[in-house]
């Protein structure tokens, strides 16, 4: 039935949202009695709210002859919408939670190619388990365009890569330093650079060099440009891909163990270095704004993260 109202238009739904949950309850359940016990319900109150939607709707949801009731073909061609509608339902319910408690509904993540996958997954299972209606939105970017997205309002969290000179960026930002990741010398196997006892500079000047398109924004890029040979390249597989045909690349020890290349990629010998290189990702918010309780909350968790990875 539709009524105006002010020049709006407005539906009279001849149905509610208890006989709805009554109905799937029955029809996921497959009698009365499990889907009240379900529902913390009577059957009778069941049997009501069905036998009430049967009515409103004018078709007959269950064949209720046998000892359990059967849905019917016009009750199974309604069904599937029915759950869809009592989803939704519960989405807005908790959405308007949410806004009420002050959450975010979602939060806008931009990070490096180099941020460990295992840190993302850990901090996305905390934030979902604690604040399930927030969205987080993870977007690969460059070192500059994260400072500006955070600028420009367009992203809540950046993880960058620290700079090496000038680390503290401007635009009314604020950093955490969140760790040092290990960075080494790697090669196919079956490669002759691979091969050798160990490597000198003036071996890696030789061949060709692999380097990621975000490592050239900072520092690191540019101290380890080495070879005369120089490829930029933008995903890190890609690069671990074309080491197949020789060549070096300076990567993220957790990229390589974490691909399916492992087994095929190994570190090499460098013997102007003792150590693995370490490189620092910083976490970036904006400083002249409030921080919400999903967004501390996140950062907490990339803290507690990337303490794990680093000990």
């Amino acid at each position: 039935m539709l009524v105006q109202d002010e020049g709006v238009e407005a539906i009279m739904l001849r149905f509610s949202f208890e006989q709805l949950a009554s109905f799937v309850a029955v029809a996921e359940q497959g009698s009365f009695s499990k889907a009240a016990q379900s529902l913390g319900k009577d059957r009778s109150t069941l049997h009501q709210h069905v036998g009430n939607l049967e009515i409103d709707l004018g078709i007959t949801l269950f064949d209720r002859r046998g000892k359990f009731p059967k849905i019917t073909f016009e009750g199974r061609s309604l069904l599937t919408q029915v759950q869809h509608i009592l989803y939704h339902a519960q989405v807005l319910q908790n959405s308007g939670d949410s806004l009420a408690e002050g959450l975010e509904a979602s939060l806008t993540i931009y990070h490096d190619v180099s941020l460990p996958i295992s840190v993302i997954e850990q901090v996305q299972r905390a934030v979902h388990q604690q604040y399930p209606q927030t969205q987080l939105h993870w977007l690969h970017r460059g070192r500059e365009e994260s400072i500006n997205a955070l600028a420009e309002q367009h992203a809540d969290i950046s993880i960058i890569l620290s700079k090496g000179s000038g680390v503290l960026p401007s635009k009314g930002l604020t950093f955490t330093n969140l760790g040092f990741l290990p960075f080494s010398f790697f090669a196919h196997t079956d490669t002759a650079l691979a091969q050798q006892v160990s490597c000198s500079l003036e071996d890696l000047e030789k061949q060709q060099q692999y380097t990621a398109e975000n490592f050239m924004e900072v520092d690191l890029g540019k101290k380890t440009k080495i070879s005369a040979r120089v490829a930029t390249i933008s995903n890190m597989d890609i690069i671990l891909s074309l080491l197949k045909q020789g060549g070096w690349a300076l990567l993220p020890n957790h990229v390589v163990s974490s691909s399916s290349y492992a087994h095929e990629i190994c570190k090499l010998n460098i013997n102007f270095m003792t150590n693995d290189g370490r490189w620092s990702l910083v976490l970036l918010t904006r400083s002249h704004q409030s921080t919400g309780k999903v967004k501390s909350y996140a950062i907490e968790q990339f803290k507690a993260a990337f303490k794990d990875i680093t000990r």
